[in-house]
């Protein structure tokens, strides 16, 4: 009797987990039965993915469910368009302002000297301040020059060698990169000259006792002086004179100063 009973209860779990497995299926099937969660019918299917009959090439709908197929269509083939040549870098279009030239290393004052990179565009001239202080690169570029100069024994010499420097790789060429209105204000303190505005410029070069050239920039009853350091004179005007034509002059330093005369007056004479 015992028996009979514990057959009859496992009889009943059975059947009680025959039921529960049976219901999960018809609700599984319920659920992905329901448009929502239909596989899309793609081109050129080869089986109905509502009901899984066979498809023939060129059948509209399903034969057994009728669910619409998607006709396959060729793809439509757009011929490639000519495309240019892109613009080099750091070049603008021809209308527009453009970097011409690059001058590293120009300064204003004795004791409070204030350090520039003369970037010279087609249009204007941006004075672009850098401190030496926060500007490691621009400051580490500045040593090594220095060093360059110390290297040199005689001041002639000296003048010889920067006159022919390539003055073209630096970080100051970074400017290159830029568009002209993000170098116009790039950093506190910067001076611009519009070309249309400038009167004159005179550049007077040392030529015995110093490798620091002088710059005077008149425009608008204004006059801007800079020293051009590491003779950089000549490269200066070479990028003027095709912008200026007449409007820019260079001449030697023909007045010889003693040492205390430039250190009491820190300036240049013509």
């Amino acid at each position: 009797m015992m028996y009979s009973q514990q057959l009859f209860a496992q009889d009943n779990k059975d059947v009680e987990i025959e039921t529960k497995v049976s219901y999960a299926v018809i609700n599984i099937c319920i659920f992905y039965s329901r448009p929502a969660h239909r596989s899309p019918m793609t081109p050129g299917q080869k089986f109905c993915t509502n009901c899984g009959t066979g498809l023939v090439p060129g059948m509209k709908f399903c034969g057994q469910c009728g669910m619409a197929i998607p006709i396959v269509t060729s793809p439509v083939t757009v011929p490639a368009s000519p495309v240019s040549a892109a613009p080099a870098t750091g070049t603008r279009p021809a209308a527009g302002e453009i970097v011409v030239g690059i001058v590293p290393f120009v300064e204003q004052g004795l004791i409070s000297v204030i350090h520039y990179t003369l970037v010279v565009t087609s249009r204007r001239l941006i004075f672009c301040t850098w401190d030496p202080k926060t500007d490691e690169v621009m400051s580490d570029a500045d040593d090594e020059v220095m060093q360059e100069s110390c290297s040199i024994e005689e001041t002639t010499d000296e003048i010889t060698h920067f006159r022919a420097k390539d003055w073209s790789v630096g970080p100051w060429q970074k400017y290159r990169s830029m568009a002209t209105d993000s170098i116009a204000t790039s950093s506190m303190g910067t001076i611009i000259v519009p070309i249309q505005e400038i009167e004159s410029v005179d550049i007077i070069c040392e030529t015995r006792t110093s490798t620091q050239d002088s710059l005077y920039v008149m425009h608008g009853q204004k006059e801007h002086t800079f020293d051009l350091m590491y003779s950089q004179g000549p490269f200066l005007f070479g990028i003027l004179e095709p912008i200026l034509g007449e409007r820019v002059s260079m001449a030697d330093h023909k007045h010889r100063r003693s040492k205390i005369d430039r250190l009491i007056t820190g300036q240049e004479y013509k």
